[in-house]
């Protein structure tokens, strides 16, 4: 997708309403989404609020309301007071929840947009894939990758309790790989995240319906952020670990004084 193509972080968004009858309050419009749903090449530079993302400590909870990037994973106290679909942080009910865990893929532009209101998410369909993630993607090559995908699912979220639930999918850059990236995309990453975008209930395995919705939703995000990826393997050479520690070492030199805390994948309450 050419960049003068896709929209900037802070959308314009749309004056259509949603449905009738998705909640019973009315949220704020979705942004429309052109094709592709916005997304840029998953080795594009970062643009807008991701320039610097380096220093953005990313978590689940992250919000940055004034570019209209929320959370909406709500505690129980929150739920109190706050409707579902309504940011953590500023309290506007922007998206419906009730929407996405219909579960329809002929609803799919809708649910994208919703998705990447999330600080999270919006920030896995837009920021540039980590090496590690580009190599991955092109040594397994689009049917090998797309071959793997139910059963990342299944390995990660699909047991009654998933092993270290709400930590087991990374988060930073350069540890995370393409099919990491699209689960965190796609709120599919933990039981807690399916749950609330998708009303998949946690204390029981994923059923084939669900594993099949989710690993659709992977397909579609990994082929709009990697349209070019060839259908065979590529040979790809290793990341040199040498020219990686020197590159890590020159970055520290011009990291300001003030440390970032590195990102984490925690569902902080």
């Amino acid at each position: 997708m050419a960049g003068s193509d896709r929209p900037s972080e802070v959308q314009q968004w749309s004056t259509v309403p949603p449905p009738d009858n998705t909640l019973p309050f009315d949220p704020e419009p979705l942004p429309p989404l052109p094709p592709k749903w916005s997304a840029p090449l998953a080795d594009a530079p970062a643009e807008g609020v991701w320039t610097r993302f380096e220093q953005v400590q990313i978590t689940c909870t992250t919000t940055m309301c004034d570019a209209n990037l929320h959370c909406f994973l709500l505690n129980k106290k929150l739920a109190k007071t706050l409707s579902p679909g309504s940011c953590r942080t500023c309290g506007q009910v922007l998206v419906s929840l009730q929407r996405t865990a219909e579960r329809d893929l002929s609803d799919i532009d809708a649910t994208f947009a919703a998705l990447q209101r999330e600080c999270i998410r919006h920030y896995f369909w837009h920021v540039p894939f980590g090496q590690k993630a580009l190599n991955y993607a092109r040594r397994a090559g689009r049917i090998q990758l797309e071959a793997r995908i139910e059963t990342r699912i299944r390995s990660r979220i699909g047991d009654k309790v998933p092993y270290r639930d709400g930590q087991q999918t990374p988060i930073s850059r350069d540890r995370t790989d393409a099919l990491d990236f699209a689960l965190h995309a796609v709120a599919s990453c933990c039981r807690k995240c399916a749950q609330y975008w998708h009303g998949i209930p946690v204390g029981r395995p994923l059923d084939d319906d669900e594993v099949e919705y989710l690993s659709e939703l992977v397909r579609r995000y990994l082929r709009a952020r990697l349209p070019d990826l060839q259908d065979e393997p590529m040979k790809v050479p290793p990341i040199r670990r040498r020219a990686q520690v020197h590159h890590i070492a020159a970055s520290d030199e011009q990291a300001p004084t003030q440390g970032i805390a590195p990102a984490r994948h925690s569902h902080a309450s």
